[in-house]
């Protein structure tokens, strides 16, 4: 797995890429703790790069949310691969957290 953070004008944009699994999913917790220390921007997560999540990087997932919500920010998601997006919609994220088919959807969104 790997995460990378870069600030686009408007939002930072979290790219995740490689499987999210309980192995992994704690370094994707205090990554993810850390980028919201440097931000008070918008957030956007492209998984385009994910080809497996568990429900452990899903609980990662969620505990962005929580904090992007404490903080009042947009929080998205873009580009789920099938198989990933088939996890958010069956466990309810796509309930909780936007979903966007692609980047530019979600800049739109903010």
């Amino acid at each position: 797995m790997d995460v990378s953070f870069r600030e686009n004008g408007a939002y930072g944009l979290i790219t995740i890429t490689g499987r999210v699994d309980a192995t992994n999913a704690p370094e994707l917790d205090s990554q993810l703790d850390e980028i919201l220390i440097q931000t008070n921007l918008a957030v956007i997560v492209d998984l385009s790069g994910v080809e497996y999540m568990s429900s452990a990087g899903l609980r990662s997932i969620l505990k962005l949310a929580k904090q992007c919500q404490a903080k009042k920010l947009f929080l998205g998601c873009c580009s789920l691969q099938p198989n990933v997006a088939e996890v958010f919609r069956i466990s309810g994220f796509s309930t909780i957290i936007k979903l966007f088919d692609n980047l530019e959807s979600a800049e739109k969104a903010i």
